[in-house]
């Protein structure tokens, strides 16, 4: 008799066709399909990885281009009050406007173009050298400055009403990471001049880009206004160098006029004891006058 405990207690029919679960044996846990919480889990730490290193990246160069720039975003704050600049840095800074004429300068869709020929750039002195194109590529100032500040102060003012202080810390490397990635560049083509004595000097003229608008810094107040208002008379023409003394004509005596009082002079006293003289007269040519 069978035992009623045992794993199988059907009984076995003569006839009957075998049944192969009863045969086999159950399950083990190993071979359970993981749970569904498991495989996301799984996935998303795969992902995590693999995005780390391309975000950490992104990251670094962030802070790479904001370091890079930090002399420029100075000068662009400096900018806003021109008063407490030095006055040897304002006379010799052109700030250039699109909505602006400009004698050696011009914006358009390539950027901006400006030349100052005839002289150098970093003393003022005529040079007979000939020009150089430049060109370069300037970040702009102001999307870098006002890009990550806005993004602050509404992530600070939203996130602190509605998320609450952990966004708003958050929105501070948001703020200039989304700086970074609207970055734009300026370009400037130049034709300069550089005497021999200042040929290696490619720092000037300093050129930084706040939007749209041009800020140039030459190295002399003489270039800034020839470059603003063209060669001025002074300027332009040499002075003269003195002949020398053994050159310099006799000053003519002056003709002096006779008084009512004064004597005669002797071309006009009438001498009866001078042999006369009389002036000969030229013939006229008779093509002169035409015979009727």
């Amino acid at each position: 008799m069978s035992d009623p405990s045992s794993p199988d207690t059907t009984p076995s029919v003569p006839g009957a066709p075998p049944n192969p679960q009863a045969d086999q044996a159950p399950p083990a846990i190993s071979d359970m399909p993981p749970a569904r919480w498991k495989v996301v889990a799984e996935w998303c730490v795969d992902r995590v990885r693999k995005l780390a290193p391309v975000v950490w990246r992104f990251f670094r160069d962030a802070v790479r281009y904001y370091w890079g720039i930090r002399e420029p975003l100075k000068e662009y704050l400096f900018g806003f009050t021109p008063d407490l600049m030095s006055e040897s840095l304002r006379q010799r800074e052109v700030r250039l406007a699109p909505y602006e004429s400009h004698n050696m300068a011009e914006f358009g869709p390539e950027g901006w173009k400006l030349s100052v020929p005839g002289r150098c750039v970093v003393c003022g002195d005529p040079s007979q050298n000939p020009p150089t194109d430049e060109t370069r590529a300037v970040d702009d100032a102001s999307r870098a400055f006002w890009t990550p500040l806005v993004v602050m102060l509404l992530g600070g003012t939203i996130g602190w009403l509605l998320l609450g202080r952990w966004f708003t810390a958050f929105s501070i490397p948001t703020g200039f990471v989304i700086g970074y990635m609207l970055r734009t560049r300026m370009p400037v083509r130049m034709r300069l001049v550089r005497c021999d004595a200042h040929a290696t000097r490619m720092n000037i003229p300093q050129v930084l880009a706040w939007g749209n608008v041009l800020v140039v810094r030459f190295g002399h107040k003489l270039v800034r206004k020839i470059f603003r208002y063209g060669e001025m008379m002074d300027t332009a023409v040499p002075q003269a160098v003195a002949a020398p003394a053994e050159q310099l004509a006799a000053p003519s005596v002056p003709e002096t006029i006779p008084l009512a009082d004064s004597p005669h002079p002797d071309s006009a006293v009438i001498r009866y004891d001078a042999t006369p003289t009389y002036e000969v007269e030229e013939p006229v040519p008779e093509s002169k006058y035409p015979t009727p």
